[in-house]
């Protein structure tokens, strides 16, 4: 650990002066040089930990510290690594199939005989060999063993280790990073980040193809995303190279049966999945080696949304007003608004079109449209929680103390009862649509507590909603989460308060990294903004709140309510 320490300042000292490349290292060894001038510092530049070979003489349990440090770094296939297991062993380890993050300075060490040894850890969160992401809430320890044996010079080796590797949490955010793989909606509408993580190194754009053609994360479920990618499409070449920035993807020849607009698709999710984060610049795609030339870029209808966007203005109820507030002033939504207000609502969900919304109120939840003379009422059962709207203009419903009775409500008035695959929950306190119509994130109550869950929206050949797929944890700060928002396809919001009353709002990549920060007094709900702020939050008293620097600042009082939007016009 205080190897990585002395690495890590040293790296900052010298980053300034390090020649620019794909990935840089620190050298162990040598004279004192001045660096050169610094050019483009555009491409992808990364540090890599360089630890320490096995030492001559080195005891069981140093050989086995020694290994542990050294996964830190994945350097050429984690060349030194390897160097602490026998040769039988470092060719058979799979460093790539687990990595276990931990806070470091908790690892236990423990000799159990003479060539036995178990390390214990207590993960904060860990990555499969999909490269998916994964907070763990629970601190219970987990215990690795590992046996050694001398070597025929006398030196301890590792000769039974498990695959995987542990690494404390900030190395690991130096050595990894993020890279969104990209999906599409069923019907092809919209493109869908799926957030993984890889080695931060040369070799990222092989891995990132390779997840790419393997589909989308397993809690997405069977049939939420699409991928252009026929069935049994893999690399032809077990490598993805790019020289001068430019990806080559050769592909075997299931890629044959594409069209021209499935190969369009396909070199647009292979260019928004390699460009977003990596050092490419291009990409050329191949099938068995012959370059694929004349492929039309997507346009028009073929062309999916990405990252829908939304209204920088906060739509509220103000003073009887229903609109978007700019300062104290609130437009009102022509052929819409007046509907909402005659309702009275208590909560509201407006259409990426603004030309419809669903409206929660003492009746229960209405559907309202500017072409239609009145609100339609949809649910009218008791206890029913804000609801959502999808962009096939579903709308979604479900009492607070029915977490499982959800209904899907189409415009003319036909309902699906969806399926959901959470147990255990006694309560719903909030259900949200992403705004491609891909997901839910959920907040579920199980007696005093409450957690923030995601799951994918599976649909039949109609499009309408039949069940969500397994629910992917997303975590609890602790507290009683009292609203959750999406901010954009990647990133929800979660506000909660504590017995003291104070409030917390967690911000949280889906397959990434949360972050929490104090929230205003008395917070009661939250929902996406766009730009600055990210997010707005209505207290109690009515108060519109958004953070400013350290704190919070007041933007609009006597607010009845603060609604979501699903996207803007296009």
């Amino acid at each position: 650990m205080k190897q990585r320490m002395r690495l890590a300042a040293l790296a900052l000292a010298v980053a300034a002066t390090l020649p620019v490349a794909g990935c840089a290292s620190i050298p162990r060894s040598g004279p004192v040089k001045v660096g050169g001038t610094i050019g483009d510092t555009s491409q992808d530049f990364t540090l890599d930990y360089i630890p320490e070979d096995p030492v001559k003489g080195a005891s069981a349990g140093e050989i086995l510290r020694g290994f542990v440090e050294a996964s830190s770094s994945p350097q050429g296939d984690y060349e030194i690594a390897r160097k602490y297991l026998t040769p039988k062993l470092a060719s058979t380890w799979n460093a790539d199939e687990s990595v276990t993050v931990d806070e470091g300075p908790g690892r236990v060490y423990q000799e159990l005989a003479a060539n036995a040894w178990q390390l214990a850890v207590s993960p904060v969160a860990d990555v499969d060999a999909t490269g998916a992401y994964r907070e763990v809430d629970a601190q219970t320890p987990v215990t690795l063993r590992y046996q050694l044996a001398k070597n025929a010079k006398g030196q301890w080796r590792i000769s039974s280790a498990p695959n995987g590797v542990v690494i404390d949490l900030p190395t690991f955010r130096t050595v990894f990073s993020s890279r969104a793989l990209y999906f599409y909606d069923p019907s092809f509408s919209f493109l869908v980040p799926d957030l993984r993580w890889f080695p931060a190194r040369v070799s990222t754009p092989t891995r990132v193809v390779k997840a790419l053609l393997a589909g989308p994360s397993k809690w997405l479920g069977q049939g939420a995303l699409a991928t252009a990618f026929p069935q049994g499409t893999q690399l032809a070449v077990d490598s993805v190279p790019a020289p001068a920035g430019r990806a080559e993807v050769d592909l075997n020849d299931a890629a044959n049966s594409a069209d021209q607009v499935t190969l369009a698709r396909m070199k647009y999710q292979l260019q928004r999945s390699l460009l977003d984060g990596v050092s490419v610049g291009s990409v050329q795609m191949l099938i068995d080696g012959t370059p694929q030339q004349g492929v039309p870029e997507l346009s028009g209808p073929n062309l999916p949304v990405s990252d829908p966007s939304i209204d920088p203005r906060p739509l509220v109820l103000h003073e009887g007003v229903f609109g978007f507030a700019s300062g104290t002033t609130v437009s009102a939504i022509q052929g819409l608004s007046d509907k909402v207000e005659a309702l009275a609502p208590t909560a509201a969900v407006i259409s990426a079109s603004q030309q419809s919304a669903a409206v929660l109120s003492a009746g229960g939840v209405s559907l309202v449209r500017t072409g239609a003379s009145a609100a339609t009422r949809i649910d009218e059962r008791a206890g029913l929680i804000a609801p959502s709207l999808d962009p096939n203009g579903f709308v979604w419903s479900v009492p607070r103390t029915q977490p499982g009775a959800i209904l899907a409500t189409q415009p003319g008035g036909k309902q699906a009862a969806v399926e959901a695959g959470w147990t255990g929950a006694t309560n719903i306190v909030s259900l949200q649509v992403s705004r491609d119509g891909t997901r839910v994130i959920a907040v579920l109550r199980s007696g005093a507590n409450t957690k923030l869950v995601a799951a994918s929206i599976i649909r039949d050949a109609d499009g309408a909603p039949a069940r969500l797929g397994p629910p992917l944890d997303l975590g609890s700060d602790g507290g009683s989460i009292v609203s959750a928002a999406w901010l954009d396809q990647l990133t929800v919001a979660s506000l909660s308060t504590n017995a003291n009353g104070e409030t917390t709002v967690t911000t949280q990549q889906i397959g990434g990294q949360s972050q929490s920060v104090s929230g205003p007094v008395k917070g009661a709900s939250i929902v996406g903004g766009s730009g600055n702020p990210t997010y707005w939050v209505l207290t109690s008293q009515g108060s519109l709140q958004a953070a400013s620097g350290t704190g919070w600042q007041e933007r609009l009082s006597k607010v009845a309510l603060i609604a979501t939007q699903q996207g803007a016009p296009h």
